[in-house]
């Protein structure tokens, strides 16, 4: 035994030999060129070391596993090296050979995850003003900067802004929304990019070679994939798995498969082809089957997913998906047939289904029923209740009875006509093809309008609640917050060439003023759904006083937004 414990203490090439090193600490990039994926910004990084413009604060974003850290690490030691290469350190020369060493005291790297309080940031307010002991510069590496708290941040701000000569900071984070403006404005920001699949597959064909370990391509492809754009990730699992072969044969995807607990590929593809199929006993059948082989009821689903995102994909993009996929002739073949029988429409509600399904998984114990009433959603044909409540097209128009007179009509009150503080709007409203028009089916359809009636004088009356409707989901696609308070009112017509926006409550005003800043496009709008270019629009607020209100009014202030109809 003491032996055996000698052995794992002697020294390899110059160095303490570790039990094992992780393939990403093993293989992590050590210049610049050797970074992957990210040229865009090594490029950049090494012209200014040639140049000498380097900045004094850097904050490097993107998602785990991209390259962040490593990238600054290299920043570091590039900046300090002493026999610099076109912007790359040598790795050779004795201060990257020490920078190398953990402890060094020129290159500092935080946690601020777990030193995020304002006492730390103070430390380091301290500690810049002593000189490097190695190189050029010191250089602190401030890792997820943004679990900061805001006093650290309020801490940092001055010595960010203007540190020693001597200093370079370097933030790296996932998540840059939460810094502060004040942060991110006194930093060059480099945003890392998730690194392309084929990239990632590319990194791990050179390692497997260079450690001896084969592996077939569709493994491969699918071990790249599930890291996600993350090169740390896949190369996580990679280090997992290399050791799954038997007698030096190839790693296959189904050994893949089997130790991360996922399904076969061929049945999650059959469950999908019974739940296109509406066959629900088949569908459970082999659910049951892999639940049956230990399969996790998450990872399940998360395989339906992407089956079915595959499956849309083969039908939108034809023979461009093998290359967006990364699948052979054979695959694309599989899918397309599959997606053909299913249809578009079918496979965005089937991920509708499942994805919906996916977030009660995050909440629920019972992922095992949760995963069951999914499969028989979609086996039953089940609309999800967004599109069950979506407004539905309008249906062509049809040949109507004859007309009622106009003295005989009865026009409902406008919802509109409510006790409350008001923006008046003139505005247009346009007029569409009469309801008895037949539609010619070869034409496009015309965009819908607001209908006019005809009073009993002869003048246009505006159909005022089509025309909000119609308001409200243009605004929706072109501005969603005017629509916000847009759809706190309620529209009305008081004249042939005049509408009148009301709105009720305390936020009243604040409402009218937000829509009068948009005076000009409201107006537009107007005049290209009513097709009336005569109408102008205007807004103002009037407040009706309580005492001045019918019993109407003030029953309709009451009940909001059920119509009153004043007879």
């Amino acid at each position: 035994m003491r032996e055996s414990a000698a052995k794992i203490k002697t020294k390899t090439n110059g160095r303490k030999a570790m039990a094992y090193m992780a393939l990403y600490r093993k293989y992590r990039p050590q210049t610049f060129d050797e970074v992957v994926g990210q040229d865009f910004v090594t490029r950049i990084l090494k012209n200014q070391i040639i140049s000498g413009r380097v900045g004094h604060a850097y904050l490097l974003t993107g998602i785990r596993g991209t390259g962040k850290t490593t990238i600054a690490k290299i920043f570091a030691r590039a900046i300090n090296c002493t026999d610099n290469r076109g912007g790359n350190p040598c790795n050779a020369c004795a201060v990257c050979r020490e920078i190398e060493k953990p402890g060094v005291m020129d290159i500092i790297e935080i946690d601020a995850a777990s030193n995020r309080g304002v006492d730390e940031i103070r430390d380091i307010r301290e500690k810049v003003k002593y000189p490097p002991t190695l190189g050029a510069y010191k250089v602190y590496i401030i890792d997820e900067v943004h679990m900061l708290t805001r006093e650290a941040f309020n801490a940092l701000l001055k010595t960010l802004e203007e540190p020693p000569a001597h200093v370079v900071f370097i933030l790296a984070t996932t998540e840059p929304n939460k810094l502060p403006m004040t942060i991110l404005s006194r930093c060059q920001r480099f945003d890392i990019r998730p690194i392309d699949q084929e990239v990632i597959a590319d990194r791990m064909r050179m390692i497997l070679q260079d450690i001896g370990v084969a592996m077939d391509e569709d493994a491969l492809q699918f071990v790249a994939a599930r890291g996600d754009h993350s090169m740390r990730d896949a190369l996580s699992i990679l280090d997992q798995i290399i050791d799954i072969r038997e007698d030096g044969a190839a790693i296959t995807q189904e050994q893949v498969l089997g130790f991360l607990g996922m399904a076969d590929r061929q049945m999650i593809l059959a469950l999908a082809r019974a739940m296109i199929d509406g066959a629900a006993d088949q569908a459970l059948l082999t659910l049951q089957t892999l639940r049956a082989e230990g399969k996790d009821a998450a990872l399940i689903l998360d395989q339906l997913i992407t089956c079915f995102r595959e499956l849309l994909v083969a039908a939108t993009t034809g023979p461009a998906a093998m290359r967006i996929l990364g699948i052979g002739e054979a695959a694309f073949e599989t899918l397309s047939a599959t997606a053909k029988a299913a249809g578009k429409n079918r496979l965005f509600t089937m991920i509708d289904i499942l994805l919906a399904d996916q977030e009660k998984l995050r909440y629920n114990d019972m992922s095992a029923v949760i995963l069951e009433m999914s499969v028989l959603k979609a086996c039953s044909g089940y609309v999800p209740a967004a599109e069950a409540t979506a407004p539905q097209p309008a249906r062509p128009a049809t040949a109507q009875a004859a007309p009622v007179p106009p003295e005989t009509s009865v026009q409902p009150k406008a919802a509109a006509d409510r006790p409350m503080a008001h923006s008046a709007v003139k505005g247009s409203a346009q007029q569409p093809a009469p309801d008895g028009a037949p539609s010619a089916p070869s034409q496009p359809a015309a965009p819908r309008t607001a209908k006019p009636e005809t009073r009993s004088d002869g003048s246009a009356e505006i159909n005022a609640d089509r025309l909000f409707r119609l308001m409200h989901d243009q605004l929706a696609k072109t501005n969603p917050l005017l629509q916000h308070f847009f759809s706190e009112g309620r529209l009305a017509q008081v004249s042939d060439h005049r509408l009148e926006l009301r709105f009720a409550g305390s936020n009243a005003a604040m409402h009218a003023d937000m829509l009068g800043r948009e005076k000009e496009d409201l107006e537009k709008m107007a005049q290209t759904l009513s097709r009336n270019a005569d109408l102008t629009l205007d807004i103002r607020v009037v407040k009706k006083n309580a005492e001045t209100m019918s019993f109407a009014e003030k029953t309709a202030a009451i009940v909001g937004d059920v119509p009153i109809e004043s007879q």
